[in-house]
């Protein structure tokens, strides 16, 4: 009898054990902000004179994808935002898009933990997630103003980047082009091509190789590293929310095909446990001189 309340309760223990682990946060992980934005101006940029950053009050940084048909409706919204005081980042971050960037993959999964789009970051704090929610962004934008600060000088000079700032911090440079929509064929501003990322105490950084005739915006971020943490800006439902690998046919068949097969290994798994009780039960009746009923006999 106790051999086999024994074997029950490892049993259980094998069929109540984690398979995989769970997505999550880090406790411990850091919190990021981004404490100052600077713009600079592409016609000074090219002629290779010395070059003095403008400010701006509105970063949005805006994840899409051209297969994304609701980011369509979410383009259309920036586009008609007509503010001079808003800086824009147009991020592509899916394997499966034309205009893909792994460092954005890696903004948007890693320092932002999305995992679909459209979204739209405002300056770091507020988040609009979905169509429905960016028709309210000319509303609430203005509760997300921000007055910038920790770069106390920053120029560029023929291609070289010069600083000086708070330190322990990150320098982001985003460079930027006008990028042709693969489906539609509409120009698409302020896409992320470019990105550069150095501790605050460089100093300097040479921009040369990211600048070109087809460079649009060149915009630096003082950041903290780290996970940010956001406030949704909207009371609305993410409607047209669209997982990033959703034109990523492959991989997601990929994915579908490795989780067929894992499936297929726990449910194996489980019957042959389940086929091997009985006889188990029966070998640790002979070990213990137990007397075996007529009814398991047959």
């Amino acid at each position: 009898m106790r051999f086999r309340k024994a074997l029950v309760c490892v049993l259980i223990l094998v069929f109540t054990l984690p398979t995989s682990s769970g997505h999550g946060n880090d406790n411990d992980e850091a919190t990021a902000s981004i404490h100052d934005v600077k713009i600079f101006d592409m016609e000074c940029i090219l002629t290779n004179q010395t070059c003095v950053a403008l400010s701006t009050t509105h970063l949005i940084e805006y994840f899409s994808a051209d297969w994304c048909e609701p980011c369509n409706l979410v383009s259309a919204e920036l586009e008609g935002l007509n503010r001079t005081d808003v800086t824009i980042l147009q991020h592509h971050p899916s394997p499966a898009d034309l205009h893909f960037l792994s460092d954005s993959k890696f903004r948007f999964e890693s320092t932002y933990g999305f995992w679909g789009v459209p979204d739209l970051v405002l300056n770091g704090e507020g988040l609009l997630t979905g169509p429905s929610q960016s028709q309210e962004l000319g509303t609430v934008l203005d509760n997300f103003s921000r007055e910038w600060s920790g770069f106390t000088s920053i120029s560029l000079n023929n291609g070289t980047l010069s600083w000086a700032s708070d330190d322990g911090h990150e320098v982001h440079v985003w460079a930027t082009e006008n990028g042709v929509h693969e489906f539609n064929y509409e120009d698409q501003p302020h896409v992320v091509n470019h990105h550069m990322a150095v501790s605050s105490n460089d100093q300097t950084l040479d921009l040369s190789d990211i600048i070109n005739n087809n460079t649009t915006n060149i915009v630096v971020t003082l950041e903290s590293p780290g996970r940010f943490t956001l406030t949704s800006a909207s009371t609305l439902s993410a409607q047209g929310y669209a997982l990033i690998d959703e034109g990523a046919n492959e991989t997601r068949d990929e994915t579908k095909h490795k989780g067929r097969e894992y499936d297929m290994a726990i449910a194996v798994f489980g019957l042959s446990i389940a086929a091997l009780i009985p006889a188990l039960i029966m070998y640790a009746r002979i070990v213990l001189k137990e007397p075996i009923s007529s009814t398991e006999s047959e």
